[in-house]
């Protein structure tokens, strides 16, 4: 079961899910957490660290024998270097250091015989690619050209991965990449493990670059959770292009309280959202208006007064009645003899 909302489902929420579930004799589960396998990495190959430390022994030694004039040992080191990193191109410091490496080479091609500018220039170009370009230092020289644009249509692209070119998180919306013409480290993670990595070198203009890229297993978080809501005419769909779990339910909040809407979805297709409300939930709820007393004889007055007057009405009836007057026949003592009354 996947929840289209932001918030997870409330009580009433729930426990309208479980009915409607309970209704028609299923089990609802979460999506999986199964994963793409993350790049594979020889036990013979170096750690990040190491492949770092290497590469910038490797860049001094270059420098070094430039500095002695010494090509053969110059280009050894170079071709190490870069093999190295060609080895590991997952690596967050592989671009910037693979760009150092071709500024060595570049100087290395204006310095030592037999010299060539124009492999110079390409190798400057080279590194502003990788690293977007940075001024020149003691003894080098930079291009006087700047590589030209480039853009890379990315095939497919997972819509949960995310995309690092040389080693810069890259929106990928649209799978549509802005860069330079040159090498580049493309590296597709999945919650930051790298499941696809390798170097492109993208020319100038458009370019389509279908990816290898390993997909989450079916009915996984990965698979699933690329569904969402997309408004319709007649309201609200589901849209699960890419999904490829078999039999799954999307549900999301229903319009009223302990409500929910549900679709049931065979891979990419999803039935109409249909609503469901908890059992012995109430639809509908009254309470009296509040009682009014501005400006009108509030109800306790007049019931007192009811029984103020119920009072009075039977003290006039007692009264009538002659009950408390006093009996006929009844002997008084006067002055002067006895006499009846």
């Amino acid at each position: 079961m996947v929840w289209l909302g932001a918030e997870r489902p409330d009580a009433e929420q729930s426990s309208a899910l479980t009915g409607w579930a309970r209704a028609r004799g299923v089990q609802l589960a979460p999506p999986s957490d199964a994963r793409p396998h993350p790049v594979a990495v020889s036990v013979d190959a170096p750690a990040a660290r190491d492949v770092g430390d290497d590469v910038e022994r490797l860049l001094d030694r270059v420098r070094d024998a430039i500095a002695g004039r010494d090509a053969e040992a110059a280009d050894g080191s170079l071709a190490a270097a870069e093999s190295a990193l060609r080895a590991r191109p997952e690596l967050p410091q592989a671009s910037w250091l693979m760009a150092e490496v071709e500024r060595a080479r570049s100087s290395r091609f204006r310095r030592l015989p037999p010299l060539d500018e124009e492999a110079a220039e390409r190798a400057w170009m080279r590194a502003e690619a990788l690293d977007g370009g940075r001024v020149a230092g003691v003894g080098e020289r930079a291009a006087a050209a700047h590589p030209a644009e480039a853009t890379i249509a990315l095939h497919p692209l997972p819509a949960l991965a995310t995309l690092r070119l040389d080693g810069r998180l890259q929106p990928v919306g649209s799978g549509i990449v802005a860069t330079h013409a040159g090498p580049h480290a493309l590296v597709v993670a999945w919650e930051e493990a790298p499941v696809w990595a390798g170097w492109i070198d993208a020319p100038a203009g458009s370019w389509a670059l279908d990816l290898a890229i390993p997909e989450p297993p079916p009915c996984s978080l990965g698979d699933v959770g690329t569904a969402h809501l997309v408004r319709t005419d007649g309201g609200r769909s589901v849209d699960a292009a890419s999904v490829r779990c078999s039999s799954w339910v999307a549900a999301l909040a229903g319009p009223r309280p302990a409500s929910v809407l549900v679709a049931l979805c065979e891979a990419g297709r999803c039935g109409t959202l249909l609503e469901w409300t908890a059992p012995g939930a109430a639809v509908w709820t009254w309470s009296p208006a509040p009682e009014q007393v501005h400006g009108r004889w509030p109800t306790w007055a007049t019931w007192g007064l009811v029984g103020v007057g119920a009072v009075v009405a039977a003290g006039v009836v007692v009264v009538a009645s002659g009950i408390l007057r006093s009996a006929p026949g009844e002997t008084r003592f006067v002055s002067g003899g006895v006499k009846a009354q």
